[in-house]
Order: C-alpha cells, then structure tokens, then sequence
C-alpha cells in the first residue's frame, strides 16, 4: 500500500528505511528522497515510526534487549561417507 502518492513510497519502503537504522520521520523521507509534495503522508509515517520502535522497546524488554554481535566459528567438515559392496561399491579381495 502506497504511503506517500507524490512521492510513489510504499509501506514496504518504509518499513526498509526503518530495518536500516532510520529512527525518525524525518530520517525516513530523508532515506526515501521525498521532496515536498501535499504533506498527507507526514501524519501516517510518524505513525509507522512510532509503531516500528515500539514494538522494538516491546521485544527487548522480552528478550532482555539485543545480543551482542559474535563471531561464528567454522563448522567441522562433514565425515566422508565410502559406499561398502552393498550399495554398489566394490568389495574388498580376500585372498584364497
């Protein structure tokens, strides 16, 4: 759904603006390149900020805030898995 005609933003594009550190109505038209138009869009983005930190207060009070950033170690090569006779593999000479 469009949030700003003039400017042809949708919510999508606001919701982009805000998940890349945009924190205010004004940063987020700045992020967009919105150039003054009619102005009915201004009420319905401070609206969407509004709600986009809220919820973000909301789940750091639930999960004790956001984790810090670590590096992830390696993960071990996978074993290499040889087919036995079975499966189609050749089987192992004995001697006679």
């Amino acid at each position: 759904m469009y949030v700003c005609i003039c400017n042809v933003v949708t919510e999508d594009d606001v919701h982009g603006c805000l998940a890349n550190g945009c924190r205010t109505a004004k940063e987020v038209k700045a992020a967009c390149g919105f150039k003054p138009g009619c102005g009915m869009c201004t009420k319905r983005i401070h609206t969407m900020v509004s709600e986009y930190r809220t919820a973000g207060e909301l789940a750091d009070a639930l999960t004790g805030g956001p984790l810090p950033l670590a590096a992830v170690a390696e993960a071990p090569a996978a074993p290499q898995i040889v087919p036995d006779a079975a499966e189609g593999g050749t089987a192992p000479q004995t001697a006679a």
